[in-house]
């Protein structure tokens, strides 16, 4: 079974390329049948190809300036030990389907804390975690320790004298 897949090469990477291809496992990394990567509004270079899904493909963006880049969001990257390089790596897997109806089932609901924003940057040094935080935990009872202060001491130890051996 095949599943659409948008292979998308960001404006940063492209920079000053205006055209691209895509090439990997799924066309023999044939620089014949690259597939044509279109230039979108924001800069970046864009394509759907089918692929089969429970497959894993290594490939590669060969752009029109003579660069071979890799797609920053590749699910990994694998080492290609004859050209010293990596190539990016997709899995596709099957679609899950949704199910029809789904059943109704209790969700927590999570509470807003307030939110505590140091108006001084000199007095905010001063307080410990403890005391900014003691207003939005004010009302729950913890057993967690209060915070401590720690010193931190720099010991500089001078080499051990030793008495020559004598002969």
């Amino acid at each position: 079974m095949a599943q659409k897949i948008t292979f998308t090469l960001s404006a940063d990477i492209v920079y000053n390329a205006t055209s691209g291809i895509l090439l990997g496992d799924f066309n023999n990394w044939d620089l014949d049948n690259g597939i044509e990567l279109k230039k979108q509004k924001d800069g970046s270079l864009k394509t759907t190809i089918s692929l089969e899904t429970g497959k894993t493909y290594q490939y590669r963006y060969f752009l029109n300036d003579g660069r071979w880049v890799n797609d920053s969001n590749a699910d990994a990257y694998a080492y290609a030990h004859e050209f010293f390089i990596d190539n990016c790596v997709i899995t596709v897997s099957e679609k899950i389907e949704a199910p029809i109806k789904a059943e109704k089932t209790e969700v927590p609901v999570l509470v807003e804390a307030p939110l505590i924003v140091a108006k001084k940057v000199a007095k905010a040094k001063k307080e410990t975690v403890a005391e900014v935080v003691a207003p939005v935990v004010a009302e729950k009872k913890t057993t967690e320790p209060k915070a401590k202060k720690v010193a931190v001491v720099e010991v500089i130890a001078e080499p051990l004298k030793t008495k020559k051996a004598k002969k």
